[in-house]
Formats: structure tokens, C-alpha cells, sequence
């Protein structure tokens, strides 16, 4: 991975990231911390709701505990009045409910106080109320469920909520109506039935007194096992179901239980208290949103640290990071540039700071390496040329001692002709060999070895025959001097060395595309694995290398490879195939190229 992608991952990962995250952590843990204090406050709140509506339901039980042993009431259930009777019966009950009336005034929550004889009469005493709903009759109350809940309970009163039981309290206004059974105070045996009926209007009071008078949306509901609403301090959802998913309902092992939840589409602090009557329980619902309003405070100044901190850490990722990883990369591009070879590539500095000395170190780096490479490739230039220059202008003195000796031999003998020819052979050979240009054309090569050829086949006249095949579009080419006659010397000197046959030199001269293949092959004793080994490596001691005197001391093979390495470069040179008794071929490939002809 680069710089500046590692940089910038970094900078995610070690600046972005945690102070994103520790922005986050912290309005976590800041809500968590006002669910914990509004719980704390909320269950507070709800045992105080909790015991005020306790209270009045335990004020109401103790009021009817009061009416149960009245002589009102006992007396009043004795009356042997026939509900169909005659008029007799009717002015009996009649007296009996005017009677009753001081019972219904003792708390101005009481609705209707109904008394039902177990003969079926039917004692009420009622208040002048449009909420006020009409009792049923003796026989539907002994057939409704709450009859034998109530006889059960045993004189202990059974409560009955607005809604739960409609056929008792209708489903009009929210009413809350108490059965218990009247026993006779001598002889405990079973009177009747006594129904109260309560308005709701105490618990209203109650759960509106502590909503308060702040709009925050908080409710408080009361609810019964079934998610049945049957009071809410808002009034709209009563006699409505809310969802148990909504709210986690309290029991007489838990009698408190808080969370956050999704209440009626809303997200709430739901609170859940267990009221002990029934399976009543009050709920209280207060929405997030509200909570978080009366510290949205704490919300923006924790947003604005975070933001800053950001754009601070953006800030100095910009203009102080990433200026010094522009720089390095600035650097490290040059630096590829020079490893390719483009030395005169400078970086542009400014500034104070250790940028500054990193640039300068590498145009001064640069700028030395360019003289080094500089001095080092003209040496390398003077070297190679003075190399080319001693192998090109070595003139084995023995060859043109012998040469000379067998003109003299011929001149002795009266061979005028042959001593002409031999004569012009030399001089060709001579000015070949002291040309002052490197490279000369393929077809004065092939004269120089021609003539070469023609003095040794004067000498050794038994010894071999020679034959060239040559591409007449090639002649004009140019081609290092002296690259041919080591190769033919190479077969003389070696090749024939012991041979029992007549050698046979061939010299072949070919056009390739973009190259001229030269190709010497004789048939002499050839070379084996190791021999073609130390000839390749350029051993001193090898056998075809060049001798330190004598005529058979030649430029050598490996010298002619060189040059034409070095003149051409790698992408040409020789190549030599050869095996025992088989013959050596060696092959020279140079590019073409035909110059400034004269």
C-alpha cells in the first residue's frame, strides 16, 4: 500500500474513528444515564400514584365495610317485599330506598348503591347523574360470572373496572363498580347482594394532579391483564387494548418495571406499576423525544465537540499530514525517475522545515550520482575504445615474417606473378588491418580475408581450400573491421591442427530482417564440452585463446565476441557450435546498417 493511502487509513482508523466513536459513546451513556434518572423519578412518581389510588380504593372499601353492618342495609334486606307483589310491596321497597338515601351521600364518588334481596327484590338508591348507569335486574345478576365471584369472596368486595364487565357498568362513562355479599350481622347467614357504583372522577383527579400542567405528552394509564384500558389520564384511549408488546406488565413479585419502548408508535419510557387490586396495573408513558428536549442542551455542546474535534483532525490531516506525505511522494516519484535513468531530475524545494532537507539531500544526491555515472561511462567510453583500438592494430609479426620469407622464396624460383599477387594480398591485408575507421563494409571484409586466405593457401597449399557464399544485397553494410579474419585464422591455426584430411573453410554472408548473419564453418577437429566452456569464459589457459608470441598467438574468439558486444551491445554477438570430429560453425549477427559511405 502507498503512502498516502496508508496515511489516510490511519487517520480513519486512529483520529476519525475514535473521536467519532467517543462522540457516540457519550451521548450513549449520557442517555443511559437520563433513562436511569428519569426511572429513578418515574418510580417515585408511580408509587406515589400508586398508593393515592390505593387509598381511595381502600376509602371506598371501607365505606361499604361501614354500609355492610347498617341497619339501613340490614334492615333493608329483611323486608319480605314481593318484587311482583301489589301495592303493599311496592310502598315497602319505596320506603326502604328512601331510606338508603344518606347511604349514597357519604362520599361523592358513589353513583348508586343497588341491594338485591334473595327473594329478587331490588333496593336502589341513586343519585340524579346522567353518568349514573340503571342496575339490572335480580335474575340477570344471578346469571352474570361477578354473582358467584362474588358470593366466593365471602363478604370481601369485588371490583369491578370501567368496561371489564359492560352488562354492569355500561361502556358509556368510565365507572369502577364493587359486589360483596351481605351477610346478617346475628347469624352470618347470607342477606343479598350489595352493588356500589363509583364515578372515576377521584382517580382522574389523582392521575391528572401528578401529569402536571407542562404538554410533555406523558399519559398514565390504567390497565387490566388483558391490555384493556380502563382509565387515561388523557381520556381518549379508554375502553380501547394497547399491546403487551408495549409496555412490560408488572406483577406482585415485580411490582415495578421501567423501559424504553415503542408505545403506541411512540418511543417511550414506559413504567409499569402493580396496583394490588385486581390485576390493575398503572402505566405511565412519557415520550423519548420530551426527555431528550430538557437536555438538548448537553446534545449540541456534545455535537459541537465533535464536530470541532473533526474538522480539526480534517484540518491537520490537510494541511500539515498531507503536505508531508506530498512531499515524500514528491521524492519517491523522482526517485523512480532516476532509477530509470533520468538523472537530471531535480525536486523543487521551499519551506523551513525537515522537507526542505530531505529535498536538497536528493537534488545534491542526484546531481553527484549524474557526475559519477557521468565520469564513470566516459572512462568506460575511453577504455572500450582503446581496447578496440590494441585488438584492432595487433599485427602478428610472425605471419608477416613468414609472408615475407615465401615472397622470397618465390622471388628465388622466378615466380614473378606469384610474387606480384602475393605482394598485393599483403598490401590489401596491411591497409585493412591500419584503417583508422572502425567499421569498414562487408565487402572490404570479405577482401581482407580473401586476402588472408590467398597468402596462407601460398604457404600451405596442401592444407585446405576455402569458398564464399555471399548475399550481394549485404556488400554495402557496414561491419567492424577484423571480425571475419580471427574466425578463419581460428580454423587454420586449430581447427586443421592434426587433421589427416584436407580442411574446408566456408564463409557465408547472409541478410536477415534487421540483421546480416556472418557464418564461418570448416571441418576440422572441432571442440568439445569443456573447450567450448573456457572459450565462453574467456580462459587464459585455454587452448584457442591468444598465445603471448608466435604467429599462432591471434585476436582469439572470445576477443572478437567482446568487440561485437560492445559495439553493438547484448542484443547481438556470436555463437559457436562445434563437437569432436565433427567441425566447429561459428555465427556472428550484427544489426544493419550501412553508414556514411564514402
Amino acid at each position: 500500500m502507498n503512502l498516502r493511502p496508508k496515511l489516510l487509513l490511519a487517520f480513519i482508523l486512529l483520529i476519525v474513528v475514535p473521536v467519532a466513536a467517543s462522540g457516540v459513546v457519550s451521548f450513549l451513556y449520557y442517555e443511559h444515564l437520563i433513562e436511569k434518572k428519569y426511572n429513578e423519578q418515574t418510580e417515585l412518581t408511580m408509587n406515589a400514584v400508586g398508593r393515592n389510588i390505593t387509598n381511595f380504593f381502600d376509602e371506598m372499601n371501607r365505606l361499604t365495610d361501614v354500609n355492610l353492618t347498617s341497619s339501613v342495609v340490614q334492615h333493608t334486606l329483611k323486608i319480605n317485599a314481593d318484587p311482583g307483589g301489589g301495592a303493599s310491596s311496592l310502598i315497602a321497597i319505596g320506603l326502604a330506598e328512601k331510606e338508603m338515601g344518606p347511604l349514597l351521600f357519604q362520599n361523592p364518588a358513589i353513583s348508586y348503591i343497588a341491594l338485591y334481596a334473595n327473594n329478587g327484590a331490588l333496593f336502589r338508591s341513586t343519585r340524579n347523574d346522567p353518568t349514573t348507569f340503571k342496575p339490572i335486574g335480580y335474575d340477570r345478576l344471578r346469571r352474570h360470572p361477578s354473582y358467584e365471584e362474588a358470593v366466593k369472596l365471602n363478604a370481601k368486595p369485588l371490583w369491578i373496572g370501567p368496561y371489564e364487565q359492560e352488562e354492569l357498568t355500561g361502556k358509556e362513562f368510565a365507572l369502577f363498580t364493587q359486589m360483596r355479599l351481605v351477610k346478617d350481622r346475628e347469624s352470618l347467614s347470607d342477606l343479598g347482594i350489595m352493588v356500589t357504583q363509583f364515578k372515576s372522577s377521584g382517580v382522574d383527579e389523582i392521575l391528572t394532579d401528578f401529569k402536571g400542567s407542562e404538554d410533555d405528552g406523558s399519559r398514565y394509564y390504567i390497565l387490566n391483564r388483558n391490555g384493556l384500558v380502563l382509565l387515561d389520564s388523557e381520556t381518549d384511549m379508554e375502553g380501547s387494548y394497547i399491546s403487551s408488546s408495549s409496555y412490560a406488565a408488572a406483577s406482585p413479585g415485580t411490582p415495578y418495571v421501567s423501559g424504553r419502548a415503542e408505545f403506541l408508535h411512540v418511543d417511550s419510557l414506559v413504567s409499569s406499576y402493580w396496583l394490588g387490586i385486581n390485576d390493575w396495573m398503572l402505566v405511565s408513558a412519557k415520550p423519548w423525544s420530551s426527555l431528550m428536549s430538557e437536555n438538548i442542551a448537553f446534545v449540541k455542546w456534545i455535537s459541537l465537540l465533535t464536530g470541532l474535534s473533526l474538522l480539526s483532525a480534517v484540518l491537520f490531516n490537510v494541511f500539515f499530514v498531507n503536505r508531508v506525505a506530498k512531499s515524500i511522494i514528491r521524492v519517491v516519484r523522482k526517485m523512480r525517475l532516476v532509477e530509470q535513468g533520468l538523472l537530471d531530475i531535480r525536486v523543487p524545494v521551499q519551506g523551513k522545515d525537515e522537507t526542505v532537507l530531505l529535498g536538497n539531500s536528493f537534488n545534491s544526491m542526484t546531481e553527484r550520482l549524474g557526475r559519477l555515472l557521468t565520469e564513470v561511462r566516459e572512462e568506460q567510453i575511453r577504455k572500450q575504445r582503446a581496447e578496440m583500438m590494441l585488438m584492432q592494430a595487433q599485427i602478428k609479426p610472425h605471419f608477416l615474417f613468414n609472408t615475407l620469407e615465401s615472397i622470397n622464396a618465390l622471388a628465388a624460383q622466378n615466380e614473378g606473378a606469384k610474387i606480384m599477387l602475393m605482394v598485393r594480398r599483403l598490401s590489401q591485408l596491411l591497409r585493412t588491418s591500419m584503417h583508422q575507421k572502425e567499421e569498414i563494409t562487408v565487402h572490404e571484409e570479405l577482401e581482407h580475408v580473401r586476402s588472408y586466405l590467398e597468402i596462407q593457401k601460398y604457404r600451405f597449399e596442401d592444407l585446405f581450400s576455402y569458398g564464399m557464399d555471399v548475399d550481394e544485397g549485404a556488400l554495402e553494410y557496414r561491419i567492424l573491421k577484423l571480425t571475419l579474419q580471427p574466425l578463419v585464422e581460428n580454423s587454420i591455426q586449430h581447427g586443421f591442427d592434426g587433421l589427416e584430411r584436407a580442411g574446408i573453410i566456408t564463409v557465408r554472408v547472409e541478410l536477415r530482417p534487421g540483421a546480416i548473419m556472418l557464418t564461418v564453418e570448416d571441418n576440422g577437429i572441432g571442440m568439445d564440452g569443456p573447450t567450448l566452456q573456457r572459450v565462453a569464459e574467456g580462459k587464459k589457459d585455454e587452448k584457442w585463446s591468444p598465445m603471448e608470441d608466435g604467429e599462432r598467438g591471434g585476436l582469439g574468439l572470445r576477443n572478437v565476441a567482446d568487440r561485437l558486444r560492445i559495439h553493438y551491445g547484448p542484443s547481438f554477438g556470436m555463437m559457436i557450435c562445434s563437437s569432436p570430429g565433427e567441425g566447429t560453425i561459428i555465427r556472428c549477427t550484427i544489426p544493419r546498417n550501412k553508414g556514411d559511405l564514402e
